[in-house]
């Protein structure tokens, strides 16, 4: 499968012609982790890594060879949890982004003596993580 480069894999979906792959399960798994890796790192995941997944989901569901089940399952298995905030969840969490900027220019000193064992539960990020194919 990995024989696809990124542009035939958008040729392909445009077009809604079959991806070729081994008839068993663990061909069309493989096939679609290739597809959605590929498809995933042409796009900008580091800044919106949500918004990517959705993206990506969406020309899928279009071509229609493969179920949002499936889809979900391949985002699923990649995904990782993380404290390393993208822009697109700092978005989301404008309290987060503040505190954030706040450390980073650690004005701690001018809000008083604060500091130790303050900060509490940070708040998780879903980030995705696939195998790089050439």
């Amino acid at each position: 499968m990995s024989q696809y480069d990124l542009n035939e894999i958008i040729q392909k979906i445009k077009e809604k012609s079959s991806f070729d792959f081994k008839e068993s399960h663990r061909g069309k798994k493989r096939a679609l982790r290739v597809i959605v890796s590929k498809l995933y790192y042409s796009l900008d995941y580091e800044q919106e890594p949500q918004a990517t997944r959705e993206k990506i989901t969406q020309l899928l569901l279009y071509h229609g060879q493969f179920s949002r089940e499936e889809i979900d399952e391949t985002f699923k298995a990649s995904s990782r949890e993380t404290t390393d905030y993208s822009i697109e969840f700092l978005k989301q969490h404008p309290e987060l982004a503040r505190a954030e900027a706040l450390k980073s220019k650690e004005f701690r000193d001018e809000e008083g003596e604060k500091g130790e064992g303050e900060e509490g539960e940070k708040p998780i990020e879903v980030k995705y993580i696939f195998p790089h194919y050439t």
